[in-house]
């Protein structure tokens, strides 16, 4: 296995992420059903508490992980290239029916 796999750092295991990812969005998405119900009672949407996002994965902790990656995107793997090349092809294609 490769060097990743050998740090010294525990990552945490990947089920153990996932629920606790699922049980916040339950969490925001059950509190969020009160704040309509509150509005839908009558009670004034300045006076409601809307709820926060309490548990974020690691990725929103450190800025480095969050921060996109320094690669270039390859030009010629994008769908912009590929109409490029076709617009050429028709056009050369058009001259040399002209011609």
């Amino acid at each position: 296995m490769s060097n990743r796999h050998r740090t010294g750092e525990v990552v945490p295991d990947p089920l153990t992420r996932r629920v606790q990812v699922r049980s916040e969005r339950h969490r925001v998405n059950t509190l969020l059903a009160d704040v309509t119900g509150q509005i839908l009672g009558g009670a004034e949407p300045d006076d409601v508490v809307e709820p926060g996002i309490g548990f974020r994965g690691e990725r929103h902790r450190d800025p480095a992980k969050a921060r996109p990656s320094a690669r270039r995107r390859r030009h010629w793997k994008l769908k912009m290239w590929k109409r490029r090349t076709a617009l050429r092809r028709a056009k050369a294609a058009l001259e040399r029916a002209v011609i």
